[in-house]
């Protein structure tokens, strides 16, 4: 929950100024595009000019931003206000990036673990708000809930129903169908459902068919997977031109416990990583791997336990190695040449050591 001294030191920045652009990271999901379309309404009955922007958008969001009824600027804007939401790296903002140098006021409002001094800052006000919760969104609804105790949401200039599905979206989508979910997520929840919603809601919004260029990604990330045994584990690394995350995710679908895909499109070095429960439970955190492997591909790393990217400029293939290499480590071995790649003609070997 949102604590009394973080949050008036919010509303004190934010009350200060009457426009902003809201940015959301590339690829901008249903919890960052949600969080943000409900961000944008409690400023808006605060009386504020609010735009969101972002580079690109995945499929769900597109369609939630269609059904929701609002839109995105998609190039940097000349306002020096910026909030920045659930974005852990400046590098995630893509062509947004910029905008970070004329900033005046600048707020980060965020759900992933860093571990590196944050490098968000404005000229004349910085505060960043990093919470520990399953998805922004969970953040966004616990300023809503302050804005209303304190009297300061007019309903005049707020769309209830369109901030409460933004909210909603980015909470299923983010916690994995609630797959994730913890108790903060459910005390969220139970109060959104007093007010007659469910999460059977946003079905339509999640509901998206693959295009054929999605489906061919994941098909060639399974042909170029390499894979190798550590301990009790099953460890794939691929590479796909795009789709990376949604590549590795298919990857664990089918049987491996952590995956690492990399995408290099020439100009940009992205590495999605995923990791299923049993391997969180070791104490395996795939945002500090990712943190690490950032600094191998000239870049910024970051995101959650279970699932973690790093944005980079080369080195694509060095960075899917030293992924393998930093997940033994953190299970308190050493690869020292050790990790074998499976293939047909080779028993699956064990990078234990053992």
């Amino acid at each position: 929950m949102l604590s009394n001294v973080e949050y008036t030191r919010l509303m004190e920045i934010l009350l200060r100024q009457d426009d902003y652009i809201i940015l959301l990271h590339q690829n901008a999901d249903p919890d960052a595009v949600g969080s943000g379309i409900a961000l944008k309404e409690l400023l808006k009955s605060q009386g504020k000019k609010v735009i969101i922007g972002t580079e690109t958008l995945n499929n769900l969001s597109k369609n939630l931003l269609s059904n929701l009824g609002d839109f995105i600027v998609t190039a940097p804007t000349d306002n020096k206000n910026l909030i920045i939401l659930d974005t852990s790296t400046p590098v995630q903002l893509g062509i947004f990036e910029r905008m970070l140098d004329n900033a005046e006021v600048l707020i980060s409002i965020d759900h992933h673990e860093t571990f590196e001094t944050s490098k968000f800052k404005g000229k004349k006000y910085t505060y960043c708000l990093n919470k520990e919760r399953t998805s922004t969104a969970e953040i966004i609804f616990d300023i809503m809930l302050k804005m209303k105790d304190e009297g300061l949401l007019n309903k005049e200039n707020l769309d209830c129903d369109k901030l409460i599905r933004g909210i909603l979206t980015g909470i299923v989508t983010d916690t994995g169908h609630m797959r994730f979910s913890d108790v903060n997520t459910l005390k969220t929840l139970i109060h959104i459902f007093k007010k007659g919603y469910h999460i059977s809601d946003v079905d339509d919004l999640l509901k998206v068919e693959d295009d054929i260029s999605k489906k061919i990604a994941i098909l060639k990330a399974h042909q170029r997977m390499k894979i190798y045994s550590i301990s009790d584990f099953i460890v794939a690394t691929s590479n796909v031109s795009s789709c990376e995350a949604l590549s590795a995710k298919a990857i664990l679908s089918t049987g491996a416990d952590v995956a690492f895909v990399g995408a290099d499109n020439g100009s940009e070095v992205r590495i999605s990583g995923r990791a299923k429960k049993a391997v969180l439970d070791r104490g395996i955190n795939l945002a500090k791997i990712m943190s690490q492997v950032a600094s191998i591909i000239d870049g910024e790393g970051g995101g959650h336990k279970g699932a973690a990217g790093a944005n980079g400029k080369r080195n694509m293939e060095e960075g899917l190695k030293k992924c393998v290499e930093y997940f033994v480590q953190e299970l308190g071995g050493t690869t020292n040449g050790e990790c074998v790649e499976y293939t047909e003609e080779t028993e699956i070997q064990d990078c234990w050591g053992k």
